[in-house]
Order: C-alpha cells, then sequence, then structure tokens
C-alpha cells in the first residue's frame, strides 16, 4: 500500500466516524422531540376531552331541578364514563342534561300534557338502555286516535312510576318494557301487567 493511501485512509475513517456519530445524534434528537410533540399532543386532548365532560357534569348541575333524582343516578352516570370513551360519555352527559332540563321545566307547570309527560318517559327509558345496553328492551305503543297533547296530567306523573319500576327489575339480568297508552277505564291510571322483568306499563286514559 503507497503512503499516500495509507494517510488519506487515517484521515478518513475518523471522519467517516464523526459523520455517522453526528447521523445519529440528529437522529436520535429528532425521535426525541417527536415523542416530545406526540406526549404534548395527547396530554393536550385529554384535557379538553376531560374539560368537556367536567363542562357537561356543571350543566346538569345548574339544570337541575330535582337533586334526589339526579343523586340517586351518579353511580350510574359515573360507571357510563368510566367504561365508555369521551365522546360517548360526553354524548350521555349532554342526553341526561336534556332529561333534566325537561322535569325542571315540566316539576315547575301545575299541569302538562299527556304528549309532554311521554316525552320525559321516553328521554329516560333511552338512557337507561343506553346504560344497561342488551340488558334491557323497551318500545312504546300508543292507541290510534288518542290525542295527547289535549290531555293534562300532573308532572311527573307517569316518570316515578316508570322510575320506581325500572329500579325493581334493574336487579334481574335482563329486562323487558312496553310502555302502553290506551283510551279505556273510567279515570287516568297507570297499571302494570306481567311478572318482573317483562312488564307491560299501561297508561289509561278515560274513555269519557
Amino acid at each position: 500500500m503507497k503512503p499516500e493511501t495509507t494517510i488519506a485512509m487515517i484521515f478518513f475513517y475518523p471522519t467517516l466516524l464523526l459523520v455517522i456519530m453526528n447521523v445519529f445524534l440528529y437522529v436520535a434528537m429528532g425521535l426525541l422531540l417527536l415523542i416530545s410533540f406526540l406526549w404534548s399532543l395527547t396530554n393536550y386532548l385529554k384535557q379538553k376531552r376531560e374539560s368537556h365532560i367536567v363542562a357537561k357534569i356543571q350543566e346538569l348541575e345548574n339544570v337541575m331541578g330535582n337533586p334526589q333524582f339526579l343523586y340517586s343516578n351518579l353511580n350510574s352516570i359515573k360507571q357510563y364514563v368510566l367504561l365508555h370513551s369521551p365522546m360517548e360519555a360526553a354524548q350521555y352527559l349532554t342526553e341526561f342534561s336534556n332529561l333534566l332540563k325537561s322535569i325542571s321545566v315540566n316539576s315547575k307547570q301545575k299541569n302538562i300534557s299527556l304528549a309532554q309527560e311521554i316525552e320525559t318517559v321516553i328521554l329516560f327509558l333511552e338512557l337507561e338502555k343506553k346504560r344497561l345496553g342488551e340488558r334491557m328492551e323497551f318500545f312504546q305503543e300508543i292507541e290510534t286516535n288518542l290525542n295527547t297533547e289535549t290531555i293534562q296530567v300532573k308532572p311527573l306523573f307517569v316518570f316515578k312510576q316508570i322510575e320506581d319500576l325500572i329500579q325493581k327489575q334493574s336487579e334481574h339480568a335482563t329486562m323487558k318494557i312496553h310502555l302502553l297508552v290506551k283510551n279505556v277505564g273510567e279515570k287516568l291510571s297507570c297499571r302494570t301487567e306481567g311478572v318482573i322483568p317483562n312488564t307491560t306499563f299501561i297508561i289509561e286514559i278515560p274513555t269519557k
């Protein structure tokens, strides 16, 4: 090997090694910056979702017209939030807020239409269905030619009985509720048929 070649190699290899080390250093710095960015972004999105959920809970507290109903459902809300994604939890809290608004508005009235009462009951049943999933089935049936808008009832007249029915049936693995509104009897009343957990809840409207 020529002396010139030996000298060139002596200078070449350290230079190549230095270049490789610099490349690895820049790559490592780039990875650290990327990891730091992704970590910051994840924390930001998490905080944003959590703040959205907190805002929804505060909204519930602001519209709370029936504290006892909210307090009795806090465990159910907490369980749903923990078991579902932030988006699903926020949607659930929004719907629960709508239910509380309906209860708050209705409870301040002397009388409301049966249509309003049924709407509140359906909101509640839909939330329970969402919370219990396949454990619960419900469907509603309103007799034809029955104008629920003109029939006046006391606020929460039906709701409280439905809520009580759900609490009794929640001990079972599954429950089926058939909400039936029909023209029968001499006075406005509610009653149940069937054996828990397969129950028909009947709202009887006076025929006269």
